[in-house]
């Protein structure tokens, strides 16, 4: 009988020991992986944030958030919903600084391309109308042709600079940009009047996206009512009615219900998304 507590006592002592061990791995990995990723998001963005601080941020929402929630609801169904907001929150803020960053840049995009016609059509050559934009235009499109300009004197060939801007940017306006003075380097051309050209061009347009996003800002606005009016409703009802609506948060059934209401909502979401989004 001792022989058998001491063998399960030692099963048991190693299985937590692999359990711990894996932990630690796998939390090392997230660690490594989450602050690279970071660092290249954010040295892309010029965003200069110490990453291990992100990091720490990160790890806190995750692990603070779902015990706020359950000891503010008693409910594991909604803790498990905070570190699920806890996780993918770093993620979501970084595509929406993202986007806004891409959306600025495209909107001066045009004024740089025609400065750099000018500057061209007056006699100076591409270094000085790139070095001209990076003095005249504002951030970020003017931190993005700086580094086009540092590249350059570090003695990197122009096309391998604008690829790596196009794959840096990933955006279709800065893809011409990159076709255009990769073409012209290779056959030649009058490069200002192609400039000039694919100015007006994306300034057409940059104000064509402007009144498709002011027709269908509507759809979604209406998108983002419908899809938290569930979540609402749910909230003022479980501070009208608690006890009726515990059962919501706290049984299998209430779980599995409110797994097919987000479901729905999602799919809601997604066909909403695809109507309202035209490309140009």
């Amino acid at each position: 009988m001792d022989i058998d507590r001491l063998l399960l006592t030692l099963l048991t002592l190693g299985t937590v020991l692999t359990l711990v061990w894996a932990a630690r791995a796998a939390f090392l990995s997230w660690r490594a992986a989450f602050t690279e990723k970071a660092r290249v998001s954010l040295q892309d963005m010029f965003v200069f944030i110490d990453p291990a601080s992100l990091f720490k941020l990160n790890l806190a929402m995750f692990l603070g958030l779902p015990l706020l929630l359950w000891l503010m609801t008693g409910a594991l169904a909604t803790a498990v919903l905070g570190a699920v907001v806890g996780a993918v929150m770093p993620r979501i803020v970084w595509s929406v600084l993202r986007s806004r960053r891409q959306t600025r840049l495209i909107l001066q995009f045009p004024d740089a391309l025609a400065m750099m016609s000018g500057a061209l059509r007056a006699g100076a050559s591409l270094q000085s109308a790139l070095d001209l934009v990076v003095k005249e235009s504002p951030a970020p499109l003017s931190q993005e042709f700086s580094v086009l300009l540092r590249e350059q004197r570090l003695g990197l060939p122009l096309e391998e600079s604008l690829r790596g801007m196009g794959a840096r940017l990933k955006t279709e306006d800065v893809n011409l940009f990159v076709s255009a003075l990769t073409i012209a380097k290779e056959v030649g051309g009058n490069l200002s009047e192609v400039l000039e050209r694919l100015a007006s061009s994306l300034r057409t347009k940059a104000v064509m996206d402007g009144k498709i996003r002011a027709l269908t800002s509507q759809g979604k606005l209406q998108g983002i009512v419908v899809g938290l009016l569930p979540v609402f409703l749910a909230g003022v009802l479980y501070a009208m009615e608690p006890v009726a609506m515990r059962p919501l948060f706290t049984t299998l059934y209430g779980w599995a219900t409110m797994a097919v209401i987000a479901i729905f909502l999602m799919l809601g979401g997604v066909f909403i998304r695809k109507i309202v989004t035209i490309d140009v």
